[in-house]
């Protein structure tokens, strides 16, 4: 059975909401899905809660929803430790984590994701956020009708949005070569920037500018209202650099020059976040994937690659997801770049959210401790119907089978019943269908039919016969013949008297088994000897 997962981007100027359904063996795009965050005087926050209601009526009541903490709550850090056990990591990381932030560790809760793993130890990426906040954050979205089942760390899940590349060749392991890419998401009031490599976040901070600076300062050096500011950076503004439309009316000059000077703390910043992970790390950057509402700024990305040195496009964020739900039958496919933004480009954070709650691995998921997910059973209680349909058919399914195997079993009893009758028919002269009485009956019977046991048997009769016969001291017997047999014994051989024979005889006639001893004719031999023979009658069997 599929299931619907809706990542949501709780931006500040609108909600993104990406749909993604579940299934057993496929996940499929199902939508996108902006709304406006409504104006007024209500803190941030619960504005962005009546976006999300709302937004999720418009989608399904089944979909599950999954959020991203920002990252101007969140505490980030990448640590190094000398092992790989992730059981010691487990471990260890609270301590390692309680010496790089300002609170105390009882005050947050944390998680972590493993980035490296190495012959020399392992790297690994950890975050923090505070109690309280996590507290009013999900207390202000469950008053507003929705629990999401996991908060996850907004400049770290771009991570999803990355595919794992191929497993490199040993003379191709080398870290030199190794090459990354930029995630920059510019939003309304923040940009969250990702450095990815092969499905690893390596870097990521949020900075706290974004679209609304740019028109805050558009606002300021026309004089004008926030409202008409923000018309003009969506429509007449634009940054100037390229050689396709060069700037031509003092208006745009004038736009371009504001834009590039409200611009400036950003992108200062993310020179800053580049040195300093070049510094530590010794990874190439490959270039920069724009994404954002602020992102679809014209000319921002000839801009950017001219700032921070780099090559600069918009990211697919719509190919991206395709591509990771469909990694095996896409991994041929040539990474072209993106020279224009398209519908899909705001969506990065709720796409990304999406992925990493679809496939099902380990994500940094601050919902964690006292704010841990407990699943609710009331889509059991909106498919009870159903779900008892199914129980039902079920259970006539096994009714008809166990009745044919009742009816099968019956049948064969009867022709075995059949069979039992002609049987005893044959054996006793009447039928009887009784396989017990039957049974007794042949067991009895065997039993009177048996012979008994015998009381000696021929190898008794014969160890019997040579302790009787005297020894050679007394005689000198040679004997030629002896044969056994059930009720006789017949002996034949030669002594040195005819005396000899009688003692024989007599000494025969005390084994127990035998009753008559009779002596045949004596003969002369050779040598002076006597030849007789003897027949026995025995009573033993």
């Amino acid at each position: 059975m599929s299931h619907t997962i809706c990542g949501i981007d709780l931006g500040a100027f609108s909600i993104k909401l990406v749909m993604l359904e579940v299934g057993f063996r496929a996940t499929h795009l199902r939508g996108l899905l902006e709304t406006a965050v409504p104006a007024g005087d209500a803190p941030l926050l619960e504005r962005q809660a009546d976006a999300i209601r709302e937004a999720l009526s418009r989608v399904s009541a089944e979909a599950t929803p999954y959020l991203a903490l920002p990252g101007d709550v969140l505490s980030i850090r990448l640590l190094e430790l000398p092992f790989t056990d992730p059981r010691k990591i487990e471990q260890v990381v609270g301590y390692e984590l309680e010496g790089q932030i300002v609170h105390a560790l009882d005050d947050v809760l944390f998680d972590h994701v493993l980035v490296k793993a190495g012959g020399e130890g392992s790297t690994v990426m950890a975050c923090a956020a505070k109690r309280d906040e996590i507290a009013q954050y999900l207390a202000v979205l469950e008053a507003h009708g929705t629990e999401p089942r996991a908060l996850y760390a907004a400049p770290i899940v771009y991570r999803s949005l990355s595919s794992p590349k191929p497993a490199r060749a040993a003379d191709d392991a080398d870290d030199a070569e190794a090459t990354c890419e930029v995630i920059l998401d510019l939003g309304h009031l923040r940009t969250n920037l990702c450095i990815v490599r092969d499905g690893q976040a390596l870097a990521a901070r949020t900075i706290k500018r974004g679209g609304f600076h740019l028109t805050t300062a558009i606002a300021q050096a026309f004089n004008s209202s926030y409202e008409r500011a923000e018309v003009a950076k969506r429509g007449d503004a634009r940054l100037g650099g390229t050689t396709e439309r060069p700037l031509s009316t003092p208006i745009e000059v004038k736009l371009d020059a504001v834009l590039r000077e409200a611009l400036a703390p950003l992108v200062r910043e993310i020179l800053q976040t580049l040195a300093s992970f070049r510094a530590s790390s010794k990874e190439r950057i490959e270039a920069v994937l724009i994404t954002g509402g602020t992102g679809r700024l014209k000319g921002l990305p000839a801009y950017l690659e001219g700032e921070l040195g780099l090559p600069a496009r918009f990211l697919a964020v719509r190919s991206s997801a395709e591509m990771r739900l469909h990694v095996a039958s896409r991994d041929d496919e040539p990474n072209t770049p993106v020279i224009e933004a398209d519908e899909s480009s705001p969506y990065a954070l709720a796409t990304a959210i999406a992925l990493a709650a679809s496939r099902g691995g380990k994500e940094i998921d601050l919902r964690r401790g006292p704010f841990v997910f407990r699943a609710s059973f009331s889509v059991l209680r909106q498919k009870g119907w159903h779900l008892a349909a199914l129980m039902a058919a079920m259970i006539i399914a096994v009714g008809l089978d166990v009745g044919a195997a009742l009816t099968n079993l019956g049948s064969e009893r009867k022709e075995l019943d059949q069979q039992l009758k002609a049987a005893t028919t044959e054996l006793f002269g009447q039928p009887n269908d009784d396989a017990k009485a039957v049974s007794l009956i042949m067991t009895k019977g065997l039993k009177e039919e048996l012979a008994p046991l015998p009381k000696a048997t021929a190898f008794d009769l014969l160890d019997q016969i040579s302790r009787k016969v005297p020894d050679d001291e007394k005689i000198k017997l040679d004997v030629m013949e002896l044969d056994i047999r059930p009720k006789k014994t017949f002996l034949k051989g030669t002594v040195d008297s005819a005396a000899a024979v009688d003692e024989i005889g007599t000494k025969l006639k005390e084994i127990e088994c035998y009753e008559e001893v009779s002596k045949g004719a004596i003969t002369e031999v050779s040598g002076g000897g006597k030849q007789f023979t003897i027949s026995i009658n025995a009573k033993c069997p």
